[in-house]
C-alpha cells in the first residue's frame, strides 16, 4: 500500500472544445480514464489507466479534482474490505478478475457485441448490488450520456460466462496479484478498480488426424491437455488446462486462454503425455494461425506481447502415442528349420534397431536379449524398421525369420518391417546354430591292424576337411 495522486476523466464530460457528453474516451474500454501522479510503487507505474467503478451508491468528481489515494490488490478479498465489502467471496473476487482480463470491449475477437456499461453492470451485479441500488447511475453512468445500449442480457451473460470460467478451472490467470488493482481515494469518494496487465495468449490444441501439422476440417479439438506459461527467464506464470471457451456461448473443445499478461516475452508449454505433438511450423509459417508451434518437447517458440496485445495463434497438434512394438527372439536352432518352438534361449545377445517413424525422424534403439532369449522395443511410433542382431560369440548363423506383420531377411538382419500405430510386430527371430566337430588321429599302425591302440601317434601331420 503507497500513496500517490490521481485525476479522473471520463469521456461524459465537457472539457474545452467539447460539448457536455462528447469527450472522446482516451482509455477506451472504461467509462473513466485514471491519471497516477507521484507513485512510486512499481506495481502502479505513472500513466494512465481504464478504470471500472466498484460502488454505484458513491460518486467521484472528474477532471476538475484530483484525489490522494491508497492502492490494494484486487485479487484478494480482503483487499475489497476497506472499501465496504467486507462478505465477498473468493469466487467473486475471481469473476471480476477473470471478466476484466477478457477485454470484452475492446478484444476484436468479441466483433464490438459488449460496450463497458455492460461490463460495469455485470461488476455490480456480481458485488451484489441490486438493480434497484444501481438504477439511479443506469441512464447517467453506464449509458454514457445515451451513447450506449447497456443490453442486460449481454449483462447477465458475462456473469453466467465469468461464473463458470472460474468454476471451471479454466481461468488462465496469472499468479501475479497486481495484475489488477483496487484504487481507494482518500475520503467518501468512489472506489475503482482498474487492469495494471492486459495481453492475452493462447488458443487452441487439437487431434492431427493426418499428421500434416495443420488444423483441417473435421479435425477436433482435445480437452484436459495441461498448458503452462512460462516468461522469458524460465518462470512459471500461469498454468490451465485445455476445454471450453468460457468467453463465448458456443460450447467448445481444445480451447486455452492466457490472460491479463503483462508486456513482455513468453513461452508456452502443452503436456500431453498420451500423445506425441505433429509437425511445428508446417508450411514455414505461412499458415500460422492453423498450425501447430510445439515442438518434440511441447515448447512453443518465444512469443513477445505489447501491452494489451491479444495473440491467438499458439496451437498444439496432437498425433496417437507411440505405442507399436517390435519383438522377437534369438535362439539355438536345433535342427536348423528356422522354427523356434522347442529350442533353446540365447540370452544377452545385442539386437539394433533404425528405422524413420511416420513423422519422418530417424529411430536408433538397441536391446539385449533377457535369459528367454527376448528382446523388445516398445513405444515405438508408425514408421519402417529394421532389425539387426550382433552375431554372438561361439555359434554360427541359422535361419532368421521376420515377424507377424513382414519384412525383408538377410544375413543377421530383418529389414523393411511395416508398423502401425498401435500395431505389435511380434517373432523376429534370429536361429543359432551350435558348431559340430570332426576329429581323429594319424599314427603308425605297426601291425597293419587298423586299431589305434597302442600304437604311437604321429605329429606335424596335415589334415584337410571338405564338405
Amino acid at each position: 500500500m503507497s500513496s500517490f495522486t490521481i485525476r479522473v476523466t471520463s469521456s461524459a464530460t465537457n472539457s474545452t472544445g467539447t460539448a457536455f457528453g462528447s469527450q472522446p474516451d482516451l482509455g477506451a474500454p472504461s467509462y473513466f480514464d485514471m491519471y497516477v501522479t507521484g507513485s512510486t510503487d512499481p506495481n502502479l507505474p505513472n500513466g494512465r489507466y481504464d478504470a471500472y467503478c466498484l460502488n454505484p451508491d458513491q460518486s467521484i468528481v472528474t477532471s476538475r479534482a484530483t484525489y490522494g489515494a491508497e492502492e490494494y490488490a484486487a485479487t484478494d478479498p480482503s483487499a475489497y474490505v476497506p472499501i465496504g465489502f467486507s462478505a465477498l467471496t473468493q469466487t467473486q473476487v475471481d469473476q471480476i478478475n477473470w471478466l476484466l482480463a477478457q477485454n470484452f470491449t475492446a478484444d476484436p475477437k468479441y466483433g464490438g457485441q459488449f460496450n463497458y456499461g455492460e461490463v460495469q453492470l455485470a461488476i455490480w451485479k456480481i458485488l451484489g448490488f441490486t438493480d434497484a441500488q444501481i438504477a439511479p447511475s443506469f441512464d447517467e453512468f453506464l449509458t454514457d450520456n445515451n451513447r450506449n445500449v447497456v443490453n442486460t442480457s449481454d449483462a447477465a451473460l458475462l456473469i453466467s460466462e465469468s461464473l463458470t470460467a472460474v468454476t471451471s478451472g479454466h481461468t488462465g490467470l496469472p499468479t501475479n496479484a497486481f495484475f489488477t488493482e483496487i484504487i481507494d481515494p482518500v475520503g467518501s469518494v468512489q472506489p475503482l478498480i482498474i487492469q495494471l496487465q492486459s495481453a492475452k495468449l493462447g488458443n487452441y490444441v487439437w487431434l492431427d488426424s493426418n499428421g500434416n501439422g495443420v488444423q483441417d476440417v473435421a479435425e477436433v479439438g482435445v480437452d484436459n491437455i495441461a498448458v503452462q506459461l512460462y516468461d522469458n527467464l524460465g518462470n512459471l506464470v500461469s498454468s490451465t488446462v485445455t476445454g471450453d471457451d468460457a468467453s463465448t456461448v458456443a460450447v467448445e473443445h481444445g480451447y486455452y486462454q492466457f490472460e491479463g499478461l503483462k508486456a513482455g516475452t513468453y513461452q508456452v508449454k502443452f503436456i500431453a503425455p498420451s500423445y506425441n505433438f505433429t509437425v511445428q511450423d508446417a508450411n514455414g509459417n505461412t499458415t500460422d494461425t492453423i498450425d501447430s508451434d510445439a515442438n518434440a518437447a511441447g515448447f512453443s517458440q518465444l512469443v513477445t506481447l505489447a501491452f494489451g496485445e491479444s495473440n491467438q495463434t499458439i496451437d498444439a497438434g496432437l498425433v496417437p502415442g507411440a505405442t507399436a512394438k517390435i519383438d522377437g527372439h534369438v535362439y539355438v536352432d536345433s535342427n536348423n528349420d528356422g522354427l523356434r518352438a522347442g529350442d533353446a534361449p540365447i540370452a544377452g545377445v545385442t539386437v539394433n534397431l533404425i528405422g524413420i517413424n511416420d513423422l519422418g525422424q530417424s529411430v536408433s534403439l538397441s536391446a539385449v536379449t533377457d535369459g528367454t532369449g527376448f528382446y523388445q522395443f516398445d513405444n515405438l511410433r508408425a514408421g519402417t524398421y529394421q532389425v539387426n542382431e550382433i552375431q554372438p560369440a561361439g555359434y554360427l548363423d541359422g535361419k532368421d525369420t521376420a515377424g507377424t506383420t513382414g519384412g525383408t531377411v538377410t544375413n543377421d538382419q530383418i529389414a523393411a518391417i511395416p508398423l502401425a500405430n498401435g500395431q505389435i510386430s511380434s517373432e523376429n527371430n534370429f536361429g543359432e546354430l551350435l558348431p559340430a566337430s570332426l576329429s581323429g588321429y594319424v599314427y603308425y599302425d605297426s601291425n597293419n591292424d587298423g586299431s589305434r591302440t597302442g600304437e604311437t601317434g604321429i605329429p606335424g601331420a596335415t589334415v584337410t576337411l571338405t564338405g
